[in-house]
């Protein structure tokens, strides 16, 4: 009678997968606080999207709640803490990670053996998965990211994409109870950004098919999510935390509210929003794709002036051919390995290939194509860090200054200051100081003068290597991803500076999986695929061309898919549409009211000094 009794009584709710009670972080050696007083709980079978300013703190709140902090990286984790219904505080990291899969901002710090199958098999080896089971269950989680053709690939060969694709597989591989997850896609090219996106949606929602011999999806598993393209993501997660500069608690509540009632204040911290949201709080009058907010799109843009991307010049009407060439390639062919990898082996296949590049003064290149094309690989051959056969030159002979995907690559001092003072220190400049203080200005790191640059957050590490690479204006610049970690007030304020180098008669080549900065500041655009390049062609060519956006993996944004629907065929320009509709964002932002233009109204933004 009793086990009747008892069958018959409802299931008990699942303890919540995260409660943080005041919960206050300092990080470092020296107390350095990020958290302040964060009040948060993530019911069981729930997600929760973390959004705020680059260095709020988004990373670090992650990294308490997996035990990173203060297990591995030194700090003090204060006030209430259990995920999944443990305190990382008080358990050894393999015991919580038995429970919680995590993937970093940066995935190279996450894989640590030799192949990809023996990562994901460690991954499972970890949790005393039963050994028969392993090799599927590794083959299944890379399918469900796209990366099944990565099984046998040794780790240090990937790209970043493809690494980050690995790391969201071996998070995924064990079926853990709470999934926590660093922007998963901001290293993945545009198809695979929303294939991941939709997969990390619905992780929370649905159990999804087993591997062979897996154990039975579990049925409450959580998700607590960094991410800033809304847009890739299949669906929103069922809440959102903001937190602001300060490490503090905006607001908590369900993703729609607080993405309405608190849109403008997200802008005003320079939070990447979702499209829908942008246009209704520019003054659109209907969703995209309808009649009145078509129309207004148009008007919009129309509005617009015809001025340079980064001040008030009239653009520069010198032919595009009749300007200089700063940097050429002819038959170019990079092998990766580095310089220090010895001669090029007879039947070694080089990346990239057959490369046959000229790049004006004046003009910004973009390189996109899928992940482990060549793109990053093309970058460091043309910047003389791999091998290589043919000719690459620049036209003065002087090397080219580089953003490299991974800031961490390129530091070499123990403060900001002293970072971004060391090339122009090299260069014997007579004017260091006052160059590396307008440069930490125009970046947003004048605060963290003296902060260890190995300390600072991804995007803060980001903006310090776009400092380090500018401070001397060189004739050529080449940046890799160099939006990654960015908040969208900061992310605007690099294009700025790149387009403003360019505007300044300089050269930039930017390696982007965004497609939205292609449209917004590139002159032409080279399509890589399978390490040759498939073309090389103006930004609305390229976009306009449903094969080769397939081929190369670039799926047009929702605003940029509007474009290609409806706004080309009315005369609108794709890049003039990317920037007339930020403008409209940023003086909704700043100014109130509606974002709605009168002719002539819309000016861009002031290059960065």
């Amino acid at each position: 009678m009793a086990e009747r009794a008892a069958a018959g009584t409802p299931e008990a709710a699942p303890p919540d997968a995260v409660t943080a009670d005041d919960l206050t972080v300092h990080l470092g050696h020296h107390g350095v606080r990020v958290l302040d007083d964060v009040d948060v709980s993530v019911p069981a079978g729930t997600s929760l999207l973390v959004l705020g300013p680059s260095g709020c703190g988004k990373s670090t709140f992650l990294r308490a709640l997996v035990g990173v902090v203060p297990h591995t990286l030194p700090g003090t984790v204060a006030g209430g803490l259990r995920v999944a219904g443990l305190d990382p505080r008080d358990v050894p990291p393999p015991v919580l990670a038995a429970r919680v899969g995590l993937v970093q901002q940066r995935p190279g710090d996450q894989l640590c053996l030799a192949r990809v199958d023996e990562e994901l098999r460690f991954a499972l080896e970890n949790r005393g998965a039963d050994p028969r089971t392993m090799d599927d269950r590794a083959a299944s989680a890379l399918a469900a990211v796209g990366a099944a053709h990565l099984h046998d690939r040794p780790t240090h060969a990937l790209s970043g994409g493809e690494a980050q694709r690995v790391a969201v597989a071996a998070a995924l591989v064990a079926d853990p109870e709470l999934v926590v997850l660093d922007e998963p896609t901001a290293l993945l090219d545009p198809a695979a950004a929303h294939e991941v996106g939709s997969l990390v949606a619905g992780l929370a929602r649905t159990p999804g098919p087993d591997g062979e011999g897996a154990p039975a999806r579990l049925p409450h598993r959580s998700v607590v999510l960094v991410e800033h393209r809304l847009d890739d993501l299949g669906a929103l997660p069922g809440a959102t935390l903001v937190l602001d500069r300060e490490g503090r608690v905006v607001t908590h509540g369900p993703t729609h509210r607080v993405l309405r009632e608190h849109a403008r204040d997200l802008a005003d911290l320079g939070c990447w929003l979702p499209l829908a949201v942008r246009l209704e709080e520019a003054g659109a009058s209907g969703p995209l794709g309808s009649p009145e907010t078509d129309d207004w799109l148009v008007d919009l843009v129309r509005a617009s002036p015809v001025r340079s991307r980064t001040t008030d010049r009239p653009l520069d009407a010198t032919p595009a051919a009749a300007r200089p060439v700063v940097l050429r390639a002819r038959g170019l062919a990079v092998h990766r390995g580095g310089l220090g990898a010895g001669r090029t082996r007879r039947g070694e296949h080089p990346v990239v290939r057959d490369v046959d590049l000229d790049v004006r003064a004046g003009e910004v290149l973009a390189v996109v194509g899928p992940n482990g094309g060549g793109k990053s690989t093309l970058l460091r051959g043309l910047a003389g860090l791999e091998r290589t056969t043919g000719e690459v030159a620049t036209a003065t002979g002087d090397p080219v200054a580089m953003v490299f995907q991974d800031p961490e690559h390129q530091l070499v001092a123990r403060t900001v200051r002293e970072e971004v003072a060391w090339s122009a220190r090299l260069a014997r400049l007579d004017d260091v100081d006052a160059r590396v203080a307008r440069t930490l200005a125009a970046f947003g790191l004048a605060h963290l003068a003296d902060a260890n640059p190995y300390r600072l957050s991804g995007g803060e590490q980001r903006r310090l290597s776009l400092a380090t690479a500018t401070v001397l204006d060189p004739p050529v610049l080449l940046a890799d991803e160099p939006t990654f970690g960015l908040d969208r007030a900061q992310a605007h304020a690099a294009v700025r500076v790149l387009r403003g180098r360019a505007d300044a008669g300089g050269a930039v080549v930017v390696v982007s999986h965004d497609l939205s900065l292609v449209a917004a500041i590139a002159d032409r655009v080279a399509v890589i695929v399978d390490g040759a390049l498939a073309t090389v062609a103006e930004p609305s060519t390229v976009l306009a061309d449903d094969a080769l956006c397939a081929l190369a993996g670039l799926r047009r944004p929702p605003l940029l898919d509007w474009w290609a629907r409806t706004g080309r065929a009315r005369g609108v320009d794709p890049g003039a549409l990317v920037r007339a509709l930020d403008t409209a964002c940023d003086s909704v932002a700043r100014d109130g009211g509606s974002g709605a233009p009168e002719p002539g109204s819309l000016v861009p933004a002031e290059v960065a000094p």
